[in-house]
Order: C-alpha cells, then structure tokens, then sequence
C-alpha cells in the first residue's frame, strides 16, 4: 500500500512515522511547499524504518507527482492555531491553501482518498470535497477520533474504566459535545465537568507546547489503518452530510464506517437532544461557509 502526506511539518511527519511503525506500508509520500523539509523528513523516516528491519520506498518533494497511487492522503498542510485562537480564526487563509491542494490532488493523484486534518477541520473537509469533484465517502476529515481520544483520557482521569466507546461528534472546535446514548464503560461520571474539560484540554497543550502533535498523529493512523485494511470501524468522523438528521451542504463529526470504500454513514440512533447538539454544531459551520463563499 502507498500513502501520501501533504504537509510535512511536526503534525504529517509525526504520522507518518506511526503509520511507519504500525503498519505494513510499501510506499510513502511527503509532499511540502518546503520540499527541502520534506525531503529530509523522508530521508528521516527511511533510516527509521531500517531500524526495525522495514524498507518501503519512502520519498519527499514538492511535486504532487509524487503522490500518484496513493490508496489515502492525508492534509494536514496550511497555518498552525496559535497560542489564543479559535480554529474558526484560521478559516479564511487556510481555505486558499486548501483549495489550492485539492486541485492539485485531482489533477495528480484522482484515485485517492483524503483525509483532512487542516484546522479548522469540518471546513476544511467540506471545501476540500467540493473543490475536488470526489465523492463524499472518498473525502472526510479527523477531528472528532482526536476528540475522543481526549474524552477517553478524560474519563481515565475521572476513575472509568473498561472503555469500550466515548465519542465526541459535531464540530471540531467549542460546540463539541459528547454522544452520551453511545458511551460504553464501567463507572458514573460527571459529564459536564468531562465535557468541558475535553473542549478546552487541546488549547492548554497548545499554550504549554504550541502545538498538538502525538494525539493527532494517533487519531490519523487509526482511521488510515481502518481505510488501507478495510477494518470497517466505526469512528467519529467529519463527513459531509446530505439529509442526514435534516442537515446538508456541512461537513460535521458523526459516527461513520470507515473501509476501503472511504466513509461510510452509519445511523448510530442519536437521541433528539444529540441531534439538536449537532445541528447547533452544523448551524455554526455552515455559516462560517457561506461567509467563504460556499
């Protein structure tokens, strides 16, 4: 299998790297405005691999050529959130770049599937799969796998145990909430204390370290894997939405079937409360869209 990267800063490389190490990956492509940077970073990762008595043909640059045949890119080029803002604050530059890649891809690498991770990440992944063309199961975004990580830390925290399943969905940003119905685990909780300390625990790693690095690099591995070896596990997922709980034209975190097809959605049952939860989420979003143009 091949993948490829756009991006090849902390976030990309850092990914590729546990792909690397925990999967069976023939191919890598890092692809970078920076093409020294991601040059050096394959060269990086192809001496890590000997380590462990792996060789993939690992290759960085700044030609999208390079990407050609890849089964999953993954996005995570644009501007880093800073130290006090919102992911929404990103929105208007990093859409230009975004666009810009999309385009790219298509033109490239027309067989693949991508997977956004560029903040702020539902409209990134909206914009992404209207600017490519691609069908909306071979386009989705990260943010809500990475939310759910950090829940999942949350509720560690609190004294749960046996976690079988805690989901954050809606946006990637303050509006998140958690699927209460879906949660599976053995312990009480105190869910407003959990919540708001999920929503806000990501800007006390980016004020403490200025940026998120290992967490999503875990979220992205998990949902490549479940693409590449067709696991068809259901993960919390920014996916475009097309009447789905009488929402459309938005991308937004719900649960969905990811396998060598892309993403799938999956009616989880949400209660009503969750569903106004994510039409509030869907509502925010949508209008950051259309103040973008779309």
């Amino acid at each position: 299998m091949k993948l490829g990267f756009v991006g090849a800063g902390r976030v990309g490389s850092t990914s590729a790297f546990t792909c690397l190490l925990n999967m069976d990956v023939e191919e890598i492509a890092l692809v970078d405005i920076a093409e020294d940077l991601a040059v050096g970073e394959a060269m990086d990762l192809s001496h890590a691999a000997a380590g462990i008595d792996k060789y993939p043909k690992i290759v960085g640059g700044s030609d999208y050529a390079l990407l050609k045949g890849s089964e999953i890119i993954v996005v995570t080029a644009g501007l880093a959130r800073k130290p006090g803002m919102t992911r929404l604050d990103l929105a208007t530059k990093n859409a230009a770049i975004i666009k810009d890649i999309a385009n790219k891809i298509v033109q490239t690498s027309p067989e693949s599937k991508i997977l956004v991770v560029t903040n702020p990440m539902d409209i990134m992944t909206y914009i992404m799969w209207k600017e490519s063309g691609k069908p909306r199961n071979e386009v989705f975004g990260m943010g809500n796998q990475l939310d759910s990580q950090r829940l999942k830390d949350r509720l560690h925290a609190a004294g749960v145990r046996n976690i079988k399943r805690a989901w954050i969905i809606g946006e990637h940003g303050d509006s998140m909430f958690v699927a209460k119905s879906l949660a599976d685990f053995d312990g009480d909780v105190n869910w407003e204390e959990v919540e708001k300390d999920t929503r806000f625990v990501a800007a006390e790693v980016i004020k403490r370290k200025g940026a998120t690095i290992f967490g999503p690099a875990v979220a992205i591995y998990r949902m490549v894997r479940a693409v590449v070896e067709d696991t068809g596990e259901i993960l919390p997922t920014s996916f475009v939405l097309q009447g789905e709980y009488g929402l459309e034209n938005v991308a937004v975190g719900v649960p969905v079937k990811l396998g060598k097809h892309g993403a799938e959605f999956v009616d989880m049952g949400l209660t009503d409360e969750e569903i106004e939860n994510l039409k509030k989420s869907a509502s925010i979003l949508r209008e950051r869209l259309t103040e973008l143009g779309y």
